[in-house]
Formats: C-alpha cells, structure tokens, sequence
C-alpha cells in the first residue's frame, strides 16, 4: 500500500499546476521524492517488516498533514488579497492532502489492527531521544527555525528566539508536539513541525565535549582517546562556522564543584596573533562550546541564489533586494524570479510574508523593495511538470 501512496504523491507533484509553497519548493519536494523511494523499498521488499511499514506510513503522514497544513495557510493568504485564482488551486490541493491523509491512517489503521504488541527493549528504546543526539527540525510555517539541534547533557535542545524545549526521553512524535508548543507560545499562530534524528548522531561511550550555536555542524565531538584538546584546536576541526559567527564572545561553559561555570574567549584574537596561545583554554569532558550569534545587523540570503547566508547591514546602508541579492552572488539556476519574497519579523512575533516580483522590477513596473536588518530573503526554486 506504501508503493501506492508515495507514487500518488510523485504524480500530485508533476500534475498539480506551479504553486510555490513559502519558499520551501526546493526543500519539499526533495524530501517527498525521498519518501517515496522510501516507500517503493519498503514496499516492494519481500523482507520489510511490519515495524518498516508503519514507520514508512507515519513519515508519510506526517509530510501529509504538513502539507495540508501549508496549503489550508496559503489558501487564506491568497483569499485575503483576493487571489482567488490561486486560491482555488490552493483548495484544490488542500482536498487532495485531506484524501491522502485519510487514506493512510486507514492504512495505519489495517497495520495496527494486525501487528502483535512487542516490548522488545532494543527497539524501544532506539526511538527515545537522548542526549547528545542531533535532531533534524522543520518547521513549515518558517524556515528560519529550521536546523540540526543537538540534545544537551540536560536533555534539551536550545532553540533562537524560543529558547529550551526538553526533548530527551521523547519519542519523536512528543518531541514534535514539544517544539509546536514552545513555537506557538511566542514565535507562531499556529506550527508544524517535524523532527527526525540524524543517522549517526548516536552517543557511543568515551570522553565527549558537544559543539552549539553558529557551527557549520553543531554536534558532539569525540576526544580521541590519550589525548588533550582545546579550544582553539576543536573550533580549527570542528568544520567551520556559519557567517553570523561571533568568535569574539565564544563560550565554554562546563561543571565544577557541582557548579556551573562559563568562561568566555575572544578566539578571533587569539587566531589572528592578537594574544599568545596561553589565552586558549583546555577542555574536558562534558564541556559545552557555543559559538553566539553576531550582534551586527544583517540580513539573510536563502533558496536559489549563490551564495546563502548572513549578509551584512551598515547602519546607514539602503539596500534593497534585487540589489541585495546580486551584490552576493546573483541568483542560481533555475531560481523563480516572479515568487521571491521576503520574511519580516511583526510587533506579535510572527512574520509577515513579503512579495517581490523581480521580473516586474527588471523591467520598471514594480519598485523594488529595501531590506531591513533581520529580513529573510527567500528565491524559490521554479516548479517544473514533466
């Protein structure tokens, strides 16, 4: 029944006419061709299990009522500005992800009607999340939060402008509804999200210091057993930084007599020749590094453009996006210069969603819309049916 389901959502895919989706064309449609190979392994093999099938079917739930979600939102939007056009795509889609939806808890339903209960430990307890595990977070309505979070010795994750959600001893649905709540509480109306563990991230026994903040790959990093590292040593191997690092105020923050205690280093000096090496700091297991975000003001690149990331913002600098956006890099390949919009953070903590039609401003019709700091830029990927 999975080979079913996930060929069906390939073909909404390529039948449905271009409805760009905030943003996240690229992103979606990557994971849901990535269910569906999921789903046409598991169910073309003779030796998957029943446990693989539900967890093929829950995956594909969850993607489902995401989607649902996001259209049912999108909808609204379009309706709201009297699009109606593309709302009534909208709510065809919103019909079709109700049908799918229905049809895959029956088939969760026939599963679990048939499956036989198991208290099989090792099983059990490869679903719970622990500490010192990295989690994959997304979030559909704003993909500012989305990321690698990696579980804390406490057993949260830290999330920015949100702060700590307790995650560990969670299967992944709870962690899910954990992470909603603290979203909807001051970020959102209304969240969806989705968590899944990174393969590989499991905690193995030796000494262990964890990597939070603007890492390339916060996570945590194994002491190579007989030997001595410090700070500067694993921040040159960690993989390097996001460019809203501040490696000016970097933080090490470890138990000592039963108290806590957080020594800060300004390692950009220390790297540049500012200060000697006796400045650096050795590390022990259990210690956290965090690398804060930059206090300057900036705004952010993201979808399909060259070069994504932090872009910086002088205090009096009008910058605006088309022109923000080929001062680093221009766009990429097969970027939809009709859907860009903009993400700009609102008095009651949620965004608002700003249309930027480049192709209009290319030729005079449009004016072209500046940047504030923290502004999001999202280019979409154009929809292609085949």
């Amino acid at each position: 029944m999975s080979v079913v389901l996930a060929t069906s959502l390939c073909a909404q895919v390529t039948s449905v006419a271009p409805i760009q989706n905030g943003g996240e064309q690229g992103a979606t449609q990557d994971i849901l061709q990535d269910r569906a190979a999921g789903g046409a392994t598991t169910g073309t093999s003779s030796e998957a299990t029943p446990v693989d099938k539900k967890k093929t079917l829950e995956g594909e739930l969850r993607y489902a009522k995401a989607k649902l979600a996001s259209a049912q939102k999108r909808m609204a939007v379009q309706n709201a500005v009297n699009n109606f056009e593309e709302g009534e795509k909208a709510q065809i889609e919103i019909k079709d992800w109700e049908s799918r939806i229905k049809d895959t808890e029956a088939q969760l339903n026939d599963l679990n009607a048939q499956a036989k209960p198991t208290t099989s430990e090792p099983e059990l307890g490869s679903e719970l999340i622990m500490p010192g595990e990295t989690l994959d977070v997304y979030v559909v309505e704003d993909a500012s939060f989305n990321g690698h979070y990696v579980v804390r010795r406490g057993g949260y994750i830290i999330i920015p402008q949100v702060g700590r959600v307790f995650v560990a001893g969670k299967k992944l649905a709870a962690a899910e509804a954990a992470i909603r709540t603290a979203l909807e509480a001051n970020q959102l109306q209304h969240g969806t999200v989705m968590v899944e563990k990174l393969e590989g991230s499991d905690v193995t026994s030796g000494p262990t210091i964890y990597l939070a903040g603007e890492f390339k790959n916060p996570r945590p990093f194994k002491i190579p057993d007989g030997t001595s590292q410090t700070l500067v040593s694993v921040l040159c191997s960690a993989g390097g930084f996001t460019d809203k690092a501040d490696l000016t105020h970097v933080r090490v923050e470890r138990v000592a007599a039963s108290n806590g205690v957080v020594e800060e280093v300004d390692v950009q000096r220390i790297l540049s020749g500012g200060v000697g090496l006796g400045s650096d700091i050795q590390l022990h297991n259990g210690d956290v590094i965090i690398v804060p975000t930059t206090s300057q003001q900036a705004f952010y690149l993201t979808g399909c453009v060259k070069k994504q990331g932090f872009v910086p913002l002088g205090p009096n600098d009008r910058v605006s996006v088309y022109s923000g956006i080929l001062k680093n890099g221009g766009f990429a390949r097969f970027a939809n210069l009709k859907r860009v919009y903009v993400l700009r953070a609102t008095q009651d903590g949620t965004k608002a969603r700003l249309p930027v039609n480049i192709v209009a401003i290319q030729k005079g019709l449009l004016p072209d819309l500046l940047l504030q700091p923290n502004d999001i830029v999202v280019v979409p990927e154009k929809f292609f049916s085949f």
